[in-house]
């Protein structure tokens, strides 16, 4: 039967009308997903396909001033795994953390975890690297990252910091200084097939990212050296808490040396506390006790409210002031002022303070510094605590004067007496000296700031040399007089607060020493804080001869002169440490005239000192109570004709 040529005309229609709607709806489906559906698609094409390739920089290094590298970086090999081209985890595991010293345990959950990358240790060994390397497993690879390493261990290490795995600095210069040392770091992108292998980089291979700058630091690590190892025999000596040193140039505040105990060593920083990594020259506050004296003494004799010679009654040790009695160690009656900072009455300084009235004690106080932070170029750094004269007690003005009821930091202290050193100026401390660039320019420099000037030079050498007679016979910092130079300092010994009770807990104090050499034509400010000493709790004891090793090993090390032609400078090691004659042996049968060498009792309580004595046989004499603090002949020395050990204890 025939169809009719209607019938087919009207289908062929039918699929015409079809066709086209049909091409219609794939062009407008191909239109949206290509117009309007585009971008989107392709990002997500690059996010399947394309992984920036992140090329971590390579990090500027850390010099002393002499050029000793303290900071460096160094290439090092990661391990990491794709967990999904691995067919034996538990084998795989099993080497691994042998070879990596890892828990196999560990190992294990990452190479089985549901993840495209996994790191299984960062920053290995080259030792590590090539036993991995060696076993060529599948689904197991290496990456070279920047290592931070520091050559000089625990040297200066609270105040270099350190840097975590992705060469970001954390704490210390490597956080203060981290926009310009770390660099800029560069990437690429890199094209993976459906198994995520890289099948095509994109200027990766020739991709040079320039490393950061390097710091050149105003630290002697000679001088740096010494502080340390001073401060830490004399902290294990006494059993202390803590300890502080500084070491100052005095006329443009560059910090020659900053150390701290505990130590910390930056390459094991995950291993230390926080109590270990504190930079507590700047970040701890302490009452300073006596040497805050020198801050009294210096604005009376600015304000012209006093003379060297002018006499004060010291009232035989006690006094009464605002319901409250002050007390010194010794009774004392009329005495010139130069002779009460000589031997720290606090009676006497109580008096001074009161011809000198509040208002203009504080000016002073605040134009040395104190109460603001000094703008050392270190992180954390506190302002101390400083109250405003119209909130001071009746007893404040006498708790300032001898330095209670105020708060400091080591560096405040430092600079205060820098001040008093340089003839009156209040200078800012620094430690970085200039920051390079890879090009060698200059991206940093810092240089000596005056702050402002804080008394005349006339009443800065006055100072000075009333400080001189403090480490002269008489005085209470006899321990830090240093062979053929003159040494103007402050000895002081302060209770610490008790912040759980209130007050001051018992038998806490902070011992220091604070000063300058050669008084008359200082090179070095030296400050030594000890903290919660329990053998002996005075500053002149435990503070002062730390001051006289490292003031000593420094002007050695400076080349310094002494002024006085027959104390001649000992060799020096070629890091420029002083070499230490070895200790004489004791004759511990008899000590007398005929023995080599006279033992050490400096420091002992007088039970002690007795008991050292008798199992010695040797003759003493004794005078005062307390703690030896002085003994004739010295320790080392050679004996009197008479044989007879004089031994002054104080406290």
């Amino acid at each position: 039967m025939r169809r009719s040529y209607k019938g087919i005309r009207f289908r062929l229609g039918l699929a015409k009308i079809l066709f086209i709607a049909l091409v219609a709806i794939v062009g407008g489906r191909a239109i949206h997903l290509q117009i309007w559906q585009g971008e989107s698609f392709k990002r997500l094409g690059e996010r399947q396909h394309l992984k920036e390739w992140i090329v971590l920089p390579k990090r500027g290094a850390v010099f002393d001033r002499a050029g000793e590298p303290l900071a460096v970086s160094l290439e090092s090999q990661s391990v990491y795994a794709r967990p999904h081209r691995i067919q034996d985890a538990i084998g795989i595991s099993r080497s691994l953390a042998q070879i990596l010293s890892l828990d196999l345990n560990e190992v294990r959950q990452k190479l089985q975890a549901a993840k495209p990358f996994v790191w299984i240790k960062r920053q290995v060994s080259p030792a590590e690297a090539d036993r991995i390397q060696a076993l060529n497993l599948e689904g197991v690879g290496m990456f070279y990252e920047p290592n931070r390493y520091y050559p000089q261990g625990q040297l200066a290490g609270q105040v270099i910091g350190f840097v975590n795995r992705d060469s970001v600095g954390l704490e210390g210069l490597e956080l203060q200084y981290n926009d310009y040392i770390r660099g800029e770091a560069g990437s690429s992108l890199i094209e993976r097939d459906a198994l995520g292998r890289r099948v095509l980089v994109q200027g990766v291979e020739g991709l040079q990212i320039p490393p950061g700058g390097d710091i050149h630091l105003t630290l002697d690590s000679s001088i740096q050296h010494l502080a340390e190892k001073e401060l830490e025999a004399t902290i294990t000596k006494y059993r202390a808490k803590a300890g502080v040193a500084i070491v100052v140039e005095p006329f443009t505040g560059e910090v020659l040396a900053l150390a701290n105990f505990p130590s910390f060593n930056p390459n094991n920083f995950s291993q230390e506390t926080a109590q270990q990594r504190r930079n507590r020259a700047v970040t701890d506050g302490f009452e300073p006790g006596s040497t805050f004296k020198t801050v009294l003494a210096a604005a009376a004799l600015e304000e012209g409210v006093v003379g060297k010679e002018d006499l004060f009654y010291c009232e035989m040790g006690k006094y009464a002031y605002a319901g409250k009695i002050i007390h010194d160690t010794h009774p004392y009656g009329w005495l010139p002022f130069s002779k009460i900072l000589q031997v720290s009455s606090n009676i006497g300084f109580t008096k001074v303070a009161e011809k000198l009235k509040k208002e203009r004690y504080f000016k002073y106080i605040e134009k040395f510094g104190f109460g603001q932070i000094t703008g050392i170029d270190l992180p954390g750094e506190v302002p101390g605590l400083l109250r405003k004269p119209e909130t001071w007690s009746a007893v404040d003005l006498a708790t300032h004067a001898f330095g209670q009821g105020i708060s400091t930091t080591p560096m405040q202290l430092a600079m205060a007496y820098a001040a008093v050193a340089n003839g009156g100026f209040l200078m800012k401390p620094y430690v970085v000296r200039r920051v390079l660039s890879p090009k060698g320019e200059v991206l940093v420099e810092n240089q000596p700031h005056v702050v402002r000037r804080v008394i005349s030079e006339k009443t800065a050498r006055m100072l000075a040399s009333m400080l001189t007679e403090v480490t002269n016979a008489g005085g209470t910092g006899t321990m830090a007089s240093v062979e053929g130079f003159e040494v103007a300092g402050k000895t002081g010994t302060a209770q610490k607060a008790d912040l759980a009770h209130g007050g001051y807990a018992a038998g806490k104090r902070v011992g220091s020493f604070v000063g300058f050499v050669p008084a008359e034509d200082p090179r070095l400010v030296v400050l030594v804080l000890v903290d919660e000493p329990e053998v002996n709790v005075y500053g002149g004891v435990v503070a002062a001869p730390v001051f006289r090793n490292i003031a000593r090993g420094a002007l050695r090390h400076l080349a310094v002169a002494p002024q006085q032609a027959d104390a001649l400078p000992s060799p020096v090691a070629q890091a420029g440490i002083p070499i230490r004659p070895p200790p004489k042996k004791e004759n511990n049968d008899a000590f007398g005239a005929g023995s080599n060498s006279v033992p050490d009792f400096v420091g002992l309580s007088l039970r002690e000192a007795v008991k050292k004595a008798r199992s010695m046989n040797v003759n003493v004499q004794m005078h005062g109570n307390g703690y030896v603090i002085k003994q004739a002949p010295a320790p080392g020395g050679r004996w009197n004709e008479a044989g007879v050990l004089v031994l002054n204890l104080q406290g």
